[in-house]
C-alpha cells in the first residue's frame, strides 16, 4: 500500500503540473506607447497557459496574471489486501475534486532597470502611416529597452539624408531627437524633458507617491489632465501611479468602462479593468454567454474564460452531443485540461455513453485513452465499469502488464485481481 499511495502520489502531481501548465498566466509585456502594443499570453489557453520570461524591463510593463486554479486530482482508493485471498477487498472509488478559483491578480510594474530613463538611444522604422520608435539607455551598465508606435504625421520634418533634429510635445513632457533617417529606417540620441507643471498637477490628484522617473512613463503613455479626471469622476481616486500608467496606455477609457456599467458590471476594481482590456474582453463576449443560458458570470470567471479561449463554438461542440449548460467552472476545467467535444465521443464510441460532466475530469487528467481501453478489450476485458478505469490506471495496471502477468501464468477474469497483484509486488 506504500508503494501504491506513492505510485498514486506521483501520477496526482503529474497531473497538477499538467494542470497547472495550462493556468493561464498572461504577461503583458509591451503596452502603448511603448506599451500601445500589448502582448498577451494563454489561458493557452490556451491559454490558461502559458508562462513568459520577460528578460527586457519595458519603460511599462503591466504583468496580468490569470491564473485559474483548477484541481482535478482523482483520488483514487484502490485499499487491496496484500493478502493473497479468493475473494480480494478492492474498493476502485474515483473521488475528484475540481476545485476551479481563477483568480485573477494583475500587478503593474512599471519599475525601469537604471536610475535615468530621460537621455538615450533612438531607433525608428517607419511602415506606412505609423512609425515605431525603440528606446535603448545610454548607459551600458544599466540596459534597458522599449519601443512604441507613434503617427507618422507627428513628425513632419523629418531629417533625411543628414543629421538634424524633430521633436514630440505632450501633456507631460517633451522629446528632442537628435538623428538621421536612411530611407524607412533611422537613429539617434533622445532627450526628455518632463513638463514640472503636469507633475504638479498628478500630484494635486492625489498621486502622491509620484517618482521623478515616472514622468518618462506617463509621456509615453500619453497621460492627460482629461484623463486623470475622467477617473476619478468615474469613481477610480484612489488607485496607484502603476494602474493610473497602465490604464492609461491601454486606453481604459469611459466609454470602455460604461459599456459594462451598462450590462450591470457596476464599480469594477482598476486591476479587472486592465485584465479585461488586455484581453479585448467585451459586453459582446459576455452577451454570448447570456445567449447560451449563462447570466451574471463574475469577472474573474470572464477573465478565464477570454484568457483559455472558451466561446460560443466551444460549447456548442458540448451541446451538439447532449453536454448543455456545463457550468461555467467546469467550463474552465475542460479547456484548461483540453477536454473536447472529440475527446468524449472516443469513449462513446468505446461503449461509455452518458459519462456525467465530472468524470470527464480524471479521464483526462491521468491520460485514459480508448486506446488504452482497448488494449484490455483484446485481452477479453470488455464493459469495464468507468470507475474502475481511474483506479487501473493510477496503480500502473496496464495492458501489458496484465498480458505479461497471464503468460507467467497469472490469470483471471477480474481486472481487480490485477489491480491487487500489482500493489502486492509494489509494496
Amino acid at each position: 500500500m506504500i508503494a501504491n499511495n506513492q505510485q498514486m502520489t506521483n501520477d496526482t502531481m503529474t497531473n497538477n503540473q499538467t494542470i497547472m501548465n495550462h493556468s493561464k498566466k498572461i504577461n503583458i509585456i509591451r503596452m502603448l506607447p511603448l506599451l500601445s502594443c500589448m502582448v498577451c499570453f494563454i489561458y493557452n489557453p490556451a491559454a490558461m497557459a502559458q508562462t513568459v520570461v520577460v528578460t527586457a524591463t519595458p519603460v511599462v510593463a503591466p504583468v496580468v496574471t490569470v491564473n485559474p486554479v483548477v484541481t482535478a486530482n482523482p483520488v483514487v482508493n484502490t485499499n487491496v489486501n496484500p493478502v493473497v485471498n479468493t475473494n480480494p477487498v478492492v474498493n476502485v472509488n474515483p473521488v475528484v475534486n475540481t476545485n476551479v478559483n481563477p483568480d485573477v491578480d494583475v500587478d503593474v510594474n512599471v519599475d525601469v532597470v537604471g536610475p535615468d530613463r530621460n537621455e538615450g538611444s533612438w531607433f525608428a522604422t517607419i511602415k506606412d502611416d505609423k512609425i515605431r520608435i525603440e528606446f535603448r539607455s545610454g548607459d551600458d551598465e544599466n540596459n534597458w529597452s522599449s519601443d512604441s508606435d507613434f503617427k507618422l504625421s507627428d513628425f513632419p520634418n523629418l531629417p533625411k539624408g543628414q543629421k538634424g533634429e524633430f521633436s514630440l510635445k505632450r501633456e507631460a513632457g517633451n522629446v528632442v531627437f537628435t538623428g538621421t533617417f536612411d530611407g524607412d529606417m533611422g537613429s539617434g540620441h533622445y532627450k526628455f524633458t518632463p513638463d514640472d507643471t503636469f507633475n504638479a498637477y498628478v500630484k494635486s490628484r492625489g498621486f502622491t507617491n509620484m517618482r521623478d522617473r515616472d514622468s518618462f512613463s506617463f509621456y509615453m503613455a500619453d497621460l492627460k489632465k482629461s484623463y486623470v479626471e475622467m477617473l476619478q469622476k468615474n469613481g477610480y481616486s484612489n488607485i496607484s501611479i502603476n494602474n493610473l500608467i497602465a490604464m492609461s496606455a491601454l486606453k481604459v477609457d469611459e466609454s470602455f468602462i460604461n459599456s459594462f456599467k451598462n450590462i450591470g458590471y457596476t464599480d469594477l476594481p482598476c486591476h479587472q479593468l486592465i485584465a479585461m482590456k488586455s484581453m479585448h474582453l467585451t459586453p459582446e463576449f459576455i452577451k454570448g454567454f447570456e445567449e447560451l443560458g449563462y447570466k451574471d458570470i463574475p469577472i474573474n470567471r470572464l477573465i478565464a474564460l477570454k484568457s483559455l479561449r472558451v466561446d460560443g463554438d466551444y460549447l456548442k461542440g458540448f451541446d451538439a452531443i447532449g453536454y448543455k449548460n456545463i457550468p461555467v467552472n467546469d467550463l474552465i476545467t475542460f479547456k484548461s485540461l483540453g477536454i473536447t467535444p472529440e475527446f468524449v465521443k472516443g469513449f462513446e464510441d468505446a461503449g461509455y455513453k452518458d459519462i456525467p460532466a465530472r468524470s470527464l475530469v480524471p479521464l483526462k487528467s491521468l491520460h485514459i485513452t480508448p486506446e488504452y481501453i482497448n488494449g484490455f478489450k483484446k485481452l477479453g476485458f470488455t464493459d469495464i465499469p468507468l470507475n474502475e478505469l481511474p483506479a487501473l490506471k493510477s496503480t500502473g495496471v496496464t495492458p501489458e502488464y496484465v498480458a505479461s502477468m497471464q503468460e507467467k501464468g497469472f490469470k483471471s477474469d477480474n481486472l481487480r485481481k490485477y489491480i491487487q497483484l500489482k500493489t502486492s509486488f509494489s509494496n
